[in-house]
């Protein structure tokens, strides 16, 4: 029996500007999070790893706070790594901070709570879409989605409250293989206030396939007085996709970050739930 090689699971913090990329996972011939990953960790260890995320980000889609684990050989020194993975990916993606973590950790298993971001641009330009578009400032294109900017936040905030909880949310998302699970939990929809934009921030233990972004379009229906309030539950009761909104297009949409149980994470007895930041890895990460 061939022996078992010792290794140690680290849990990574990556940040990436999903515009150049078809997402996080590994596609031929074509550049993603997950393949770029494990190129670069081939290059400097000589072997192949496998890296896996919290979150399958779909092409375009960004990240402050995405999470991985990895299994490293233990003769490698933690410290290098981040350091020495960033010098062979692109400018696009970083892994900000590495850490060990407990054997039991599963970046997408273990996993209690994902936070995501739809930013729009408000835009007070006349005329029709092409020129609301156009008002986005350059650096602003890459991350941010253009609306007019006479949105009723006060329906917006209504229809929020409305997705909030435990539903089948058939209806809000795109085809998935049959026998997965519909039923997902949101603990929170808010908005928050952007100079000249508008965030919409999501918090749930999973989402399905496109979700998020149908979420987005449908509060932008509301607050643009194309549909009501109302009109939430009686979609999410309808189970047809037919009747859901266009979804929002995927540059806006940024994973902000993701949270695990505390013990996971070697966190401070007591701490119930915690988050791969900075603020929490500290110099045992390797981030300096």
């Amino acid at each position: 029996m061939a022996a078992v090689s010792a290794t140690t699971r680290l849990a990574l913090l990556l940040a990436y500007d999903g515009g150049g990329l078809h997402g996080w996972q590994v596609q031929p011939r074509a550049p993603t999070v997950q393949g770029q990953l494990e190129q670069g960790l081939a290059e400097l260890l000589g072997q192949p790893l496998r890296v896996t995320g919290a979150g399958r980000t779909d092409a375009g889609v960004h990240a402050r706070g995405q999470v991985a684990h990895v299994d490293l050989p233990v003769g490698f020194p933690r410290a290098r790594l981040r350091p020495a993975l960033n010098a062979r990916l692109p400018p696009s993606l970083r892994v900000l901070a590495a850490r060990p973590v407990s054997p039991d950790f599963h970046a997408l298993h273990s996993a209690v709570r994902k936070t995501y971001a739809y930013s729009l641009h408000l835009s007070h330009e006349p005329g029709g879409q092409q020129a609301v578009q156009r008002s986005v400032p350059p650096h602003r294109r890459r991350s941010f989605h253009a609306v007019r900017a006479d949105l009723d936040r006060e329906a917006m905030a209504a229809a929020a409250l409305a997705l909030t909880g435990e539903h089948d949310f058939t209806a809000l998302s795109k085809a998935m293989p049959a026998g997965r699970g519909t039923v997902k939990r949101v603990q929170r929809v808010r908005l928050a206030s952007l100079p000249r934009g508008l965030a919409i921030v999501v918090s749930g233990e999973g989402f399905l396939y496109g979700m998020v972004r149908l979420m987005a379009g449908l509060l932008v229906e509301v607050g643009a007085g194309r549909r009501r309030p109302d009109d939430v539950a009686e979609l999410l009761d309808s189970l047809d996709r037919n009747r859901a909104p266009a979804a929002l297009p995927a540059h806006g949409l940024c994973l902000l970050r993701v949270d695990y149980p505390g013990a996971l994470l070697g966190s401070p007895p007591g701490r119930g739930r915690a988050a791969l930041h900075p603020d929490i890895l500290g110099p045992a990460a390797g981030s300096t």
